[in-house]
């Protein structure tokens, strides 16, 4: 198997994300918040920049600021209140963007989303801490055997037109060792049946595999490689947690139901 030079700096970034990760969901409270809206932001950042917009724009402004205020509802439970933000912050964007406006509100549902159940998972639900651990192990398990069993296997490719380097390979080999990696975590944690964990990791993983192809997806429809050059081996934090960001929500309903 041969790795590309970009292999070393990626495996590097990949553990001290990971470490971080894993610190903050443990540490929780104001730190994990402080944390989330730093990366609300720089994924607004790179999100205007991959579709060429100002970052001095109202817009740009506008999305922030209520995107942390939603933020700011959701970690003092005041749940119901965060409708009042995102529809001003919707209909805001459809004001003074009309020709575009679909572009300027999908951060909400793309970023604020996912962002908000991962802060009710930490901060707001009791056992939420021990599901974000079991994401982060599904998530990690599908994107590293995606990547190495892709370079070893090859062959057909998932989706040429929207990403040239995923294979099917990999992503077969990525949904099976996440279910796997799934079960382990629940029955090393007394928790859930192995039915249940292998359904929620093949889920979850799909989930994570469909958030990395509407990445790329976007990436393609702006002619760009990467959204930034942010994070040594990866590009940018989009790049990083495109498939994280489905993945919460997808955890999140599966746990729900």
């Amino acid at each position: 198997m041969v790795f590309d030079k970009s292999f070393l700096p990626r495996l590097s970034s990949s553990i001290i994300l990971i470490i971080l990760a894993i610190y903050a969901n443990n540490i929780g409270g104001l730190f994990f918040l402080s944390l989330v809206f730093i990366i609300t932001f720089l994924l607004l950042k790179e999100y205007y920049e991959l579709f060429n917009i100002s970052l001095y724009s109202i817009s740009f402004l506008i999305n922030n600021f209520f995107s942390i205020i939603i933020l700011l509802f959701i970690f003092n439970n005041f749940f119901l209140l965060i409708f009042f933000p995102l529809i001003i912050g919707i209909l805001l964007n459809i004001i003074f963007y009309e020709h575009k406006w679909n572009i300027l509100i999908l951060p909400y549902f793309y970023f604020a989303l996912p962002l908000s159940l991962l802060l009710y998972l930490n901060n707001g639900l009791e056992g939420g801490k021990l599901i974000i651990y079991w994401l982060f192990a599904i998530v990690w398990a599908t994107d590293t055997s995606a990547f190495i069993f892709g370079n070893i296997i090859k062959g057909p490719k998932l989706c040429p037109k929207i990403s040239p380097n995923k294979t099917l390979s990999g992503f077969i080999c990525s949904l099976i060792i996440a279910s796997v990696v799934s079960i382990i975590f629940c029955y090393l944690n007394n928790s859930n049946t192995i039915v249940k964990a292998l359904l929620v990791g093949l889920i979850t993983s799909f989930f994570t595999s469909v958030g990395d192809l509407f990445e790329s997806w976007l990436k393609r429809k702006n002619n760009k490689k990467d959204v930034s050059k942010l994070i040594p081996g990866h590009g940018g934090l989009l790049d990083r947690l495109d498939g994280f960001l489905f993945a919460i929500v997808g955890i999140y309903l599966l746990n729900l139901f």
